[in-house]
């Protein structure tokens, strides 16, 4: 018999990201930065299917109607040394806030939480406006030219882009009633802009177009699409047209500086996100009653967490009243339901040797 909620679930993997830029070093600090180029940079299996290392076109089917889940677009922030520090929707934000000081995590962050519900307005966020923080797309589709069976990702902050998008998606679906699995194109352009210092350049961004007939495009409406779920897109890294160089680089924050690594942003006291009732707390609080109560060593600590999830955890660690930043809700879960088990076990024994 199916499982409610659980039989009913299908999700196509992600084969890959297809990016906007590649990886350039600083001549000032030695530094990678990414550079936008003005075709697809795209994997090596991509590459031979379409035939060139340089493609400024991909043919993409969208697998579902829910833009929600294969267009995302949020306010992120990011940085160097935390990755995505902030994510919002220009009314309320989650943000990466550095336990000791209470301020958005930075290069100097080593015990930190995230913290849900905080104000996100753009129009006085000194992360915005510092160029920290944009407005990403995070595009997910098909390309069923390209070998594979799963979803490719392209991350963008262009203005341009995003808009390109959502009206080309808005003009297909009023012509063929859905956007999904209507064969489309996806294009990296040139364009020319005005930025507010003035100065006219050309940038490429992105646009959909459709080369077929409209009456081609309405019949491939009718066909009955397939549903399907896709994975949460992967936002930790940055998109390469999000930063200019001077933003990349490191540096102590100085009056009109576009750099905002070291900036802080007032926050609530440390009472408003340290809450105990949070369901993280409430596990940790559990994870070090067992651990004192089981008598559990420092060995037996370090070997549980570097087999089952590769990263340092040392006894001392649990002595800190919340847990840091490289604990989860499913770690601290798994961690307490193996000290059950072993709880079980030394029962179990126990009871033998009584008998």
């Amino acid at each position: 018999m199916p499982i409610e909620g659980v039989s009913g679930i299908r999700r196509l993997p992600r084969l890959g990201k297809i990016r906007l830029g590649i990886k350039e070093k600083s001549p000032k600090t030695g530094s990678l930065y990414p550079k936008a180029t003005e075709y697809f940079v795209v994997p090596p299996e991509v590459a031979e299917a379409l035939g060139t290392d340089f493609p400024k076109e991909l043919p993409i089917m969208f697998p579902t109607e829910d833009e929600t889940q294969f267009a995302q677009q949020w306010l992120r922030c990011y940085s160097l040394t935390q990755g995505l520090v902030c994510i919002g929707d220009g009314v309320t934000a989650r943000r990466k806030i550095d336990r000791k000081t209470v301020d958005i995590a930075g290069r100097d962050t080593k015990d930190w939480v995230w913290k849900e519900g905080l104000t996100c307005n753009s129009a006085e966020c000194p992360l915005y406006l510092g160029k920290r923080c944009r407005k990403v797309i995070n595009l997910q589709f098909l390309m069923p030219t390209v070998p594979g069976l799963g979803v490719w990702q392209i991350d963008s902050s262009s203005f341009y882009s995003i808009v390109n998008i959502n009206s080309m998606l808005d003009m297909v679906r009023g012509l063929c009633g859905r956007v999904s699995f209507i064969p489309l194109t996806l294009v990296l352009g040139p364009i020319e802009v005005t930025p507010p210092e003035g100065t006219k350049k050309t940038v490429y961004v992105m646009h959909i177009k459709q080369d077929v007939k409209l009456s081609e495009l309405q019949a491939w409406g009718q066909r009955e699409p397939t549903r399907v779920l896709l994975p949460e897109p992967a936002v930790e890294e940055p998109p390469e047209d999000l930063f200019p160089q001077e933003v990349l680089e490191e540096g102590p924050i100085t009056e009109g500086s576009t750099s905002t690594e070291d900036i802080s942003v007032p926050m609530e006291p440390i009472e408003a996100f340290l809450d105990d009732n949070d369901p993280l707390v409430i596990g940790w609080n559990i994870a070090k009653s067992m651990l004192q109560e089981l008598k559990i060593t420092d060995k037996q600590v370090a070997d549980w967490f570097q087999k089952v999830y590769k990263i340092e955890v040392r006894l001392m660690d649990f002595g800190a009243q919340y847990p840091g930043g490289k604990f989860t809700n499913s770690m601290l879960s798994r961690f307490c339901d193996s000290l059950v088990a072993f709880q079980e076990q030394g029962r179990a024994r126990k009871s033998t040797t009584v008998a």
